[in-house]
């Protein structure tokens, strides 16, 4: 079961006779990996529908097992659908310009990242914090145009050359290293985002406002996706209308969205304990002898004095008890040497 929630759905819309959109919703190689494509077959040339069922079933199978760096093998797939459309227009003279845009995504909740292949005007949004932000680039006149802000979202969606694309999958031969064929990348992909890929028959309807107000609902995903065709239906339905949804559910298979953590207090320091030397019981004995050498030399001196002078005289010396006031108070004042200041 993946752990991913995906829907996908094509519908004809209201002003075309047949679909040449296609898509690929499926999971790959694991239960923590999908591949999401959105396929649209260029409705001015015959073989649209052709083209664009061929590039799927080329992505498809060249995806089916893994071999190699993931970019890499859907940027190849890509180029692989290209070359066999190619091949197919040279062997029918009725399909000779047939060909397609598409964009590829894979989707990936175990690495948190979702790489994309993207050709032409179909797109890839990533809807995350209540933002939908467009991750691929239009290849067509009006699109660079509105992603260099020279014209407005509605000014683009009502252009009377909205359709004419700058690069398609099918027309030439094309190698995965050819400048200015493939537009890939990576980008995070994170618990609670949703990934929108469509044709530009949905967004030639609807405003990137009305895509929030549908994707923020809390409602199962296949109902969004239903919703975002009959609004796209309602206001008018010019064109096909391809969608395929894939949300990162915030609690998939126990993972959560990474939350803000407290810092990590920095440890305090422990009290450093300088080490004092305990006396030992050598040293205390070795005072004790002096101390009393000394008692003994100095009760031998006054005994001597005594014999010698008599009784001791009591002399009132001045330098030894002051009775000075100022000479107290100076003593009184000073700092207790004990104290910190």
């Amino acid at each position: 079961m993946s752990l991913l929630q995906r829907a996908g759905r094509t519908d004809v819309g209201r002003n075309r006779q047949d679909n040449q959109d296609t898509f690929i919703d499926s999971a790959l190689w694991s239960a923590h990996r999908a591949l999401l494509v959105v396929i649209d077959g260029v409705g001015g040339y015959a073989g649209g529908a052709q083209a664009a069922a061929l590039a799927r079933e080329a992505i498809h199978q060249y995806m089916a097992t893994q071999n190699g760096h993931t970019l890499t093998m859907l940027c190849e797939a890509v180029v692989h659908a290209n070359n066999q459309i190619v091949r197919q227009r040279e062997q029918d003279p009725a399909l000779s310009r047939m060909c397609c845009v598409l964009t590829a995504a894979i989707a990936d909740v175990q690495t948190r990242t979702v790489q994309y292949v993207h050709v032409g005007d179909t797109r890839l949004y990533r809807f995350r914090q209540q933002q939908l932000e467009k991750l691929t680039h239009d290849h067509s006149l009006v699109g660079v145009r509105e992603d260099a802000n020279q014209l407005t979202e509605l000014e683009a969606m009502q252009h009377p050359r909205r359709n004419e694309i700058l690069r398609d999958v099918g027309s030439i031969l094309h190698r995965v290293e050819d400048a200015g064929f493939l537009e890939s990348g990576e980008t995070d992909f994170n618990p609670g985002d949703t990934l929108l890929l469509c044709s530009d028959g949905l967004t030639d309807m609807l405003t990137r406002q009305q895509l929030v107000d549908v994707i923020s609902q809390d409602t199962p995903i296949e109902e969004q996706v239903a919703e975002l065709i009959r609004l796209a239906n309602e206001q008018g339905g010019q064109d096909n209308i391809t969608v395929v949804l894939a949300r990162y559910p915030v609690h998939a298979n126990g993972i959560s969205p990474s939350m803000p953590t407290e810092p990590i207090p920095a440890e305090t320091p422990l009290p450093v304990s300088i080490p004092v030397a305990k006396p030992s019981a050598e040293s205390g004995r070795a005072r004790k002898w002096v101390y009393g050498f000394v008692l003994l030399l100095l009760l031998m001196m006054l005994t001597g004095i005594i014999w010698q002078f008599g009784s001791p005289k009591l002399v009132n010396d001045p330098k030894t008890i002051s009775t000075d006031s100022t000479a107290n108070t100076y003593l009184t004042n000073q700092p207790d040497s004990t104290k910190k200041p």
